[in-house]
């Protein structure tokens, strides 16, 4: 088939969006207590009740391959890249979270707080409790509107990735969203995005690596829910 006739999936209605929620909650949950070695009885259980509660709302019909083997195997004993990809999966939680209205976008260069994502959505209480009761989304333009915004920020991040030099991203913000410029957190310095008081291209590289990766499982979310590339969410692609 010509790619011209390729089409996008539909984005997900609110039901899927509040479904992939719980089950990302699930999993970054076990990627982030997985190494909790000072109360490894206590996260231990946790884990446990986690699954549980997964299986009780009925979502483990909907679990990835990768998904299941994380949740299936024992505590403690997740290979470290699987505990690393799934404790990652916060960041694209909070994109749901906010999509759903349960949460506030983050400012664009913070980690979320993974453990207030999951309580605001309802993490182990009753399905009439959790955000799978009467779930529904922002607007179309406002899920696009977000998605502009990941889209440059991210390529920005990629570019100087590869070719560490400056640039003027506040002409590229001007002309991809217009203004304000300054919006979901961002700052610029120099003309270029501002990480911890100085522009991307004078950052630590570890300040502006950890920026990727909060970006990346950002901008999937967000191509996810406007119905970038696939209906599964680990095939969506994140190109810049």
């Amino acid at each position: 088939m010509a790619d011209a006739e390729y089409q996008d999936p539909p984005p997900p209605n609110a039901s899927k969006v509040a479904r992939r929620a719980i089950i990302l909650a699930t999993i970054s949950c076990r990627g982030l207590i997985d190494d909790e070695k000072t109360n490894a009885s206590g996260a231990s259980d946790l884990a446990k009740k986690a699954n549980g509660w997964l299986y009780a709302l009925g979502l483990d019909n909907e679990l990835s391959d990768w998904e299941r083997r994380v949740i299936s195997t024992d505590f403690g004993h997740l290979p470290e890249r699987d505990r690393i990809n799934a404790s990652w999966l916060s960041e694209g939680l909070v994109i749901l979270a906010w999509a759903l209205g349960y949460a506030e976008l983050p400012v664009f260069d913070i980690q979320c707080d993974p453990y207030e994502t999951a309580k605001a959505l309802g993490f182990l209480l009753p399905e009439s409790e959790t955000v799978l009761a009467k779930p529904s989304l922002r607007s179309t333009g406002e899920l696009k509107e977000y998605n502009e915004f990941i889209f440059n920020v991210h390529w920005r991040i990629r570019d100087f990735s590869l070719n560490r030099r400056p640039y003027d991203f506040e002409s590229l913000a001007k002309k991809a969203w217009g203004d304000p410029v300054l919006r979901h957190g961002l700052k610029l310095s120099e003309k270029d995005i501002q990480i911890e008081g100085q522009p991307l291209f004078k950052a630590p590289e570890n300040i502006w690596r950890g920026l990727g990766s909060i970006t990346q499982e950002r901008h999937r979310a967000s191509n996810w829910l406007i119905g970038y590339a696939s209906e599964d969410f680990y095939e969506v692609t994140t190109d810049t």
